[in-house]
């Protein structure tokens, strides 16, 4: 769900009978004639492209990552993915994270193979990692390898850390996740942001109960309190100047967010269930699977990407 400014467009494109646009800034439109709809591959991918995370002093392994990701995690075969994905066409948007996916040691080459084909790489890194991965972030930033950051954020101490990647791009969001960040995060950023002269975008996930999360969670009952108030607390942003706002599907579930809208404005702002324009997939695995968090996974030497998209969970 998105509800940014739009500005010029970067790519236009026809999937099966709907129309896509995609601007500069990360806005997206889709329109379709028809009643029904009728996809010949996604839109948008998360790609889990590595399953190692660098722990530092600063920054242990997150107790609840939903991918499980440690210093013992393995990089997945890029070559191989690239096969993978061949098919689809330019305008398409990989979301791609780990893990660490600065780690991956095959990380240019591969960004600069999605360029070349006219894939949209975004890219989301761990707001601890910005100062000893800076100079390859602003490589990436500056060569157009990448035109979205998300930042996970965790602490207002290490946004100074940001400063450096918000002079190049502003195509940067922080994501934030309710139940483990508090909504006066939301204010910290927004100040920040003010600060630097940049529109304040945030990203706000679902907490997922998968992986480490689900006994991080079980372990925490602070988690479902704070959810609560993001809950109540969430309809005093949504008309703030110069703030940019946007929810994953788990987000938009557990804030229950149709309530604050019309079917009409529904039908506008809600970019689809996970599976109806989206898929996730696995490269260290080699498994594609509808989300990030479904237990029901298909491998890649069974099916090929639009077979599973088209047959397995968009038919």
């Amino acid at each position: 769900m998105k509800n940014s400014p739009k500005k010029d467009e970067l790519f236009s494109y026809k999937n099966g009978n709907v129309f896509v646009k995609i601007y500069e800034d990360g806005s997206l439109e889709r329109s379709c004639e028809e009643d029904i709809i009728r996809l010949e591959h996604p839109t948008s991918m998360d790609v889990k492209i590595t399953n190692f995370c660098n722990p530092t002093k600063d920054n242990p392994i997150c107790a609840y990552c939903h991918e499980s990701s440690n210093l013992n995690g393995k990089h997945g075969d890029l070559t191989n993915l690239l096969q993978v994905i061949k098919d689809l066409p330019a305008g398409v948007e990989l979301a791609i994270g780990g893990g660490a996916p600065l780690s991956h040691p095959d990380i240019i080459p591969f960004l600069t193979e999605l360029k070349n084909k006219g894939i949209i790489a975004n890219l989301t890194v761990n707001q601890k990692h910005l100062n000893q991965d800076k100079d390859l972030l602003l490589y990436l930033i500056g060569n157009k390898l990448i035109y979205g950051l998300g930042i996970s954020y965790s602490d207002s101490k290490y946004l100074e850390d940001v400063v450096p990647i918000i002079s190049k791009t502003t195509n940067v969001v922080f994501h934030i996740i309710m139940g483990l960040n508090n909504t006066s995060d939301i204010d910290k950023l927004y100040e920040f942001s003010e600060l630097h002269n940049r529109q304040c975008k945030v990203l706000i996930l679902g907490y997922k109960e998968f992986g480490y999360g689900l006994n991080f969670y079980l372990r925490n009952k602070e988690i479902e309190k704070n959810k609560y108030s993001w809950y109540t607390k969430i309809p005093m942003y949504f008309k703030k100047n110069n703030l940019v706002l946007s929810f994953d599907n788990l987000a938009i579930k557990q804030l229950k967010l149709k309530r604050f809208f019309t079917d009409d404005a529904w039908s506008t702002f809600y970019m689809g269930d996970d599976g109806q324009y989206t898929m996730y997939i696995d490269a260290v695995k080699k498994e594609f699977a509808k989300s990030s968090t479904s237990g029901n996974r298909v491998c890649f030497n069974e099916t090929s990407l639009i077979k599973y998209f088209t047959s397995y969970i968009n038919n």
